[in-house]
């Protein structure tokens, strides 16, 4: 696919990022919207919409999981779901191993300029109370990470890179 038709997707990718950090949602309309464009744009342009078709079906399968563990949230697989319509599997696994990189540094800055740490340290506890058994008390106040600016920040290394060369494992 010519690198023109993807600016719908960079600016929905971006987008999505301004939006989560400002209302903690990606919305529906821009994610299903993206991921409809992707395959439209697939199947105009020759590629074919199996491309799309598979790059949305494989983002489906890896970031249901990934949000079943509680590493996505829904508007971030959704957004992972658009990646794989417009730039296919490889791409998308690519920014899927980008995303898991950057998340960590990211959490950290972000509790850091929030002043989290204690919240941090306190779920934490919480957590590990939990999963041994014991009475852990009332839940603490999550701390809200916008993902989206990690999924954003992913899209554009894989794109970008190529550094972890998915291509040579798939057929």
């Amino acid at each position: 696919m010519d690198s023109a038709w993807l600016w719908p997707l960079w600016l929905g990718v971006l987008g999505g990022a301004v939006i989560d950090v400002r209302t903690r949602r990606i919305p529906n309309a821009l994610t299903f919207g993206l991921m409809s464009l992707g395959l439209v744009l697939h199947a105009s342009v020759g590629a074919g919409i199996s491309v799309a078709a598979t790059g949305l079906g494989v983002a489906f399968l890896v970031h249901f999981v990934l949000w079943q563990l509680g590493i996505d949230a829904a508007g971030d697989a959704k957004l992972f779901m658009a990646v794989g319509a417009f730039l296919g599997v490889s791409t998308m696994l690519e920014a899927t191993v980008w995303r898991l990189l950057l998340h960590i540094p990211f959490a950290l800055f972000v509790l850091t300029a929030q002043g989290k740490w204690g919240n941090f340290r306190a779920a934490t506890r919480w957590s590990l109370a939990k999963a041994q058994g014991r009475e852990a008390g009332e839940r603490p106040e999550p701390t809200y990470q916008p993902l989206g600016v990690v999924v954003a920040l992913a899209v554009g290394a894989a794109y970008a890179t190529s550094w972890f060369d998915l291509d040579r494992f798939l057929p």
